[in-house]
């Protein structure tokens, strides 16, 4: 990269991929596959403490919906296929009292465990942040970290 571009790019700042840019790119939702709507919405409330929202198709709908802040959703939908859980296709929440969370864990019965699965310590990446996983009642993946992030 010559001088003058580099110095440009730092003095505005990132800029965003051409979809973004051209587009207005931006992230929405993602969805979850469980087989028991009741026991996994219990779980996302009371654990990951996620706002409920409505949805478009009624209380009765075979699906449900999270904020994850601003615009973006969790939406959680209800399956009649075996759902098959990969630890690398996870979902990632930052909290900012990290101790605190995972002490809330243990008082839940909540088990934890590093990446490799072998123990209930946090493992640091290489970054410095800490992280732990857990799953939700069908199995899926769920990594609790404390990434500083800013705020909403």
């Amino acid at each position: 990269m010559k001088l003058m571009p580099l110095l440009v790019a730092l003095a505005v700042g990132p800029t965003p991929t051409a979809a973004q840019a051209v587009f207005d790119l931006r992230f929405d939702h993602s969805t979850l596959l469980v087989s028991d709507l009741a026991e996994s919405a219990a779980f996302y409330e009371d654990i990951l403490h996620l706002e409920a929202l409505e949805t478009p198709w009624g209380p009765t709908a075979p699906i449900r919906f999270y904020s994850l802040g601003g615009s973006r959703q969790l939406h959680v939908g209800l399956s009649d296929k075996r759902i098959e859980p990969d630890k690398n296709a996870h979902l990632a929440f930052a909290v900012q009292n990290f101790d605190a969370y995972l002490r809330f864990l243990r008082e839940r019965g909540v088990k934890y465990v590093d990446f490799p699965g072998r123990s209930s310590d946090p493992q640091v990446r290489p970054d410095g942040v800490r992280q732990v996983y857990l799953q939700d009642p069908d199995g899926n993946w769920i990594e609790i970290n404390d990434a500083a992030h800013s705020p909403r």
